[in-house]
């Protein structure tokens, strides 16, 4: 018996993917003015322990991957200076810095020979355990390290809200800076398991799936909402046979009566949609469909090799825009005003490569790259590390090659 990924992990384990996440997003990480710094010092030490465990085995398509990025980059960032005639050199550092610290995480694993992905379905089901009585407690409560000029704080492992500031209530965001990011590394999670298992099956992973979902429920986004229904459409579909014709109705009912009567899902959907179309030229509306519009115009004019990451060139056509993070909402829509069409197509193609890596099924792959991209329509999560590290996550493992290989042999494989 060849034992290929360990089940049982320590903290230790757990800490490379949890610092990861911590960089994709915790406010008591990312919002302080000493985030910049503090990703460097953490990009350092973790470059020096991996390099420590791992020396010169490094696999050569890797680097050459990691190589095309940073290339591809620097020439994007020449061209921007050229046309645009700025270039923000300390967010190119920072983003480059943010695709090694994933690089580095996902090294780490391979190493150890640990399943990142099961680490990271696992992870986040401790998180919405953790988050839920935190949760419950800032219905009455708010309390912690203030991040956010009063709106929000940090207790490291969960973000409170201000109770008194309840636009559309308090709503579970676990340790991120808001709900929709929790909602979206969750739904990251179910996304994983259906990749890990190379169909859609729920397979070892009943308790975590349940603790997702409940953690999802919390969060009352409507990208999560809807994410999460089109997945059990697709489950359901996929599972039952002749029962889908009974089942798939009734949950589409269920989903039907839940829009029409909640009012974050309805009303809000509505009032963003109407918000973004009656926007004139120079209005700044940060929902996800005003975010689209905004950066429509910065797409078009300059699709190949964007406007930029300073705020000088990145939103130059709005001069009432005054600070670099103004909480755009369409993450999609926003990397390809940042950095060009050809660079997002370059990281769809780097998602579509890992998912096909891991499922071995280019069906899987096509729905799992559909789902994520989804995922983007709700918030930025490009700006953070973990879904930059798609970029290099296709040769992070060869784990579906490895187990052809040890199956034709008749070994049995422990997940």
């Amino acid at each position: 018996m060849i034992r290929i990924f360990k089940t049982n992990f320590s903290f230790k384990e757990y800490l490379p993917l949890f610092l990861l996440l911590c960089f994709s997003g915790n406010p008591i990480v990312t919002n302080g003015t000493y985030s910049k710094n503090l990703l460097i010092i953490y990009a350092v030490i973790l470059s020096f322990i991996v390099f420590e465990y791992i020396g010169r085995k490094i696999p050569f398509p890797l680097l050459d991957r990691l190589a095309a990025v940073i290339v591809f980059i620097v020439v994007l960032s020449i061209f921007q200076q050229i046309t645009l005639g700025f270039v923000s050199y300390k967010g190119v550092f920072a983003l480059i810095l943010k695709i090694l610290v994933g690089l580095f995480t996902f090294l780490y694993y391979q190493h150890k020979k640990i399943d990142f992905l099961h680490v990271y379905i696992k992870l986040l089901a401790i998180l919405v355990m953790v988050s839920i009585p935190f949760f419950i407690l800032n219905q009455f409560v708010y309390g912690g390290i203030n991040v956010s000029g009063g709106l929000q704080k940090s207790m490291i492992l969960y973000t409170p809200f201000n109770p008194n500031y309840k636009y559309d209530g308090i709503r579970n965001a676990g340790m991120f800076w808001e709900p929709g990011a929790f909602s979206g590394y969750l739904l990251l999670a179910l996304v994983f398991i259906i990749i890990k298992n190379g169909k859609l099956v729920i397979g070892q992973y009943k308790k975590e799936v349940l603790l997702i979902i409940l953690g999802v429920i919390t969060t009352l986004s409507t990208t999560g909402y809807v994410i999460l229904g089109v997945i059990i459409i697709f489950y359901f579909w996929q599972r039952y046979k002749y029962g889908k014709f009974i089942l798939l109705p009734l949950l589409i009912g269920i989903m039907s009566y839940a829009y029409l009567n909640l009012d974050f899902l309805n009303k809000k959907i509505k009032h963003q949609f109407l918000e973004a179309a009656q926007m004139k030229n120079g209005d700044v509306v940060v929902t996800r469909f005003g975010s689209f519009l905004m950066d429509l115009k910065y797409i078009k004019a300059k699709p190949l090799i964007g406007n930029g990451l300073d705020i000088k060139t990145r939103f130059r056509f709005d001069p009432s825009i005054t600070k670099d993070d103004i909480g755009l909402s369409n993450g999609m829509s926003s990397i390809i005003a940042y950095w060009g069409i050809p660079f997002f197509m370059f990281w769809l193609y780097c998602v579509f490569k890992f998912a096909y890596t891991f499922s071995d099924s280019i069906k899987i792959a096509l729905i799992s790259l559909f789902l994520i991209v989804f995922l983007l329509q709700g918030e930025t999560f490009l700006n953070f590390p973990l879904f930059l590290s798609f970029f290099v996550m296709p040769f992070s493992g060869k784990r579906m090659k490895i187990k052809k290989i040890l199956q034709s042999k008749n070994i049995k494989i422990i997940n």
